[in-house]
C-alpha cells in the first residue's frame, strides 16, 4: 500500500513538474504589477531625456541581454548596454531624446517573469535639427527580491520609421562617398579595358543604361557586349577625370550627377569627349552596384 501511494504521490509530481507554467494573458489579471513594469519602462525613457546614467544603470540587471536599433550582435550584460548608451552622458539636457510617447502597451505574466511589448516615439533634438524616431520593443522583466528589473530587451525600427527613413534624404559620410567614387571609377575602368569578369561584379543583371543601344536604351548583356568590342578594337582609354560630382542619398540608394571626359587614343590618334552623367548605385551585401547610368555627352574631338 504504501509503495502504491509513493508511486501516486511521484507520478502527481512529475506530471505537475511537467506543466508550463499558466501564462495571465491580460495586465487586468495582475494591474499593480503591469503598472509598476509599465512605471518602470517609461522611467528608462526618462533617464534618456535627463541624461541621468545612474537611472540607466539601476534600471537594467546585471546578466542584461539584448538588441538596440543598429546593434548588429547581441548585447551582453549591463556593461554592455551602459557602453551602447554611454553618449547619453555626453549630451546637454535639451539635445538628444527630450520627450517620448508610448502606445500599444501590453504585458502578460508568467510567474515570475513579465513580457511587456509596446511601441514608443522619441522626439530628439541635434544642435538645430528635431527628430521624431518610432520603435518598436519588447521588454523582459524578472521579480526579484527588490522588485521588477528589466533583464532583457529588443528594440527596432518601427515599419513606418523604416519607410520614412528609406525616402528620406541623408548625408552620406566620408567614407561612403570615397566608396561609391571608386566604384564609379571602377565601372568606368573595367568597361573601357574590357575586364569582364571584374564588370560583371560591379554590374547587377538588372542594369538598364539609357544613351546608347536600341532606341536609346541598353542592358547588361548589350553593356558587356560592348566593352568587349571596345577593348578589341585597339582603342585605349588614356584619362578619365569626374570634374564635377553632386550625390543624393535615400537609404541603401545613391544617385550621382556628374560631368565627365575622357581621351581615347587608337592607331595614334586621341579623342575626346565631354559630356554628364546621371548613375545609380545601390549597397547590396557590402558592395556598391552601378543599377542603372544615363550618359549625355556634350562635346567630342
Amino acid at each position: 500500500m504504501r509503495r502504491q501511494l509513493f508511486g501516486i504521490v511521484s507520478l502527481v509530481v512529475v506530471i505537475t513538474a511537467s506543466q508550463p507554467a499558466r501564462a495571465q494573458t491580460k495586465a487586468a489579471d495582475r494591474p499593480a504589477d503591469a503598472a509598476v513594469i509599465r512605471a518602470h519602462i517609461e522611467s528608462i525613457f526618462q533617464a534618456f531625456v535627463d541624461k541621468d546614467v545612474a537611472a540607466l544603470e539601476r534600471t537594467h540587471g546585471t546578466e542584461w541581454r539584448g538588441f538596440m536599433p543598429g546593434s548588429p550582435e547581441p548585447i551582453r550584460g549591463r556593461d554592455g548596454y551602459m557602453s551602447v548608451t554611454r553618449f547619453v552622458a555626453a549630451q546637454p539636457k535639451g539635445q538628444g531624446s527630450v520627450a517620448y510617447r508610448i502606445s500599444n502597451f501590453d504585458v502578460v505574466f508568467y510567474g515570475d517573469t513579465a513580457v511587456a511589448s509596446f511601441v514608443a516615439e522619441t522626439d530628439g533634438v541635434y544642435g538645430a535639427e528635431k527628430t521624431t524616431q518610432k520603435l518598436t520593443l519588447m521588454d523582459v522583466y524578472h521579480k526579484e527580491r527588490n522588485g521588477w528589473i528589466q533583464v532583457a530587451s529588443s528594440t527596432a525600427s518601427h515599419a513606418d520609421d523604416v519607410d520614412r527613413q528609406m525616402s528620406q534624404l541623408r548625408a552620406l559620410h566620408t567614407e561612403e562617398r570615397a566608396a561609391v567614387l571608386a566604384a564609379r571609377e571602377a565601372v568606368w575602368r573595367t568597361w573601357y579595358a574590357g575586364d569582364i569578369a571584374a564588370l560583371e561584379r560591379l554590374v547587377p543583371p538588372e542594369l538598364i543604361t539609357v544613351g546608347f543601344g536600341p532606341g536609346g536604351f541598353s542592358t547588361r548583356q548589350l553593356v558587356l557586349a560592348g566593352a568587349r568590342d571596345f577593348a578589341a578594337s585597339g582603342a585605349k582609354l588614356t584619362r578619365l577625370v569626374f570634374p564635377r560630382t553632386e550625390f543624393q542619398a535615400y537609404g541603401s540608394t545613391v544617385i550621382l550627377y556628374t560631368s565627365y571626359e575622357t581621351d581615347v587614343t587608337k592607331d595614334g590618334r586621341t579623342r575626346t569627349e565631354r559630356g554628364l552623367a546621371t548613375e545609380v548605385f545601390v549597397q547590396q551585401d557590402g558592395r556598391w552596384l552601378n543599377t542603372a547610368w544615363q550618359l549625355s555627352p556634350t562635346s567630342n574631338q
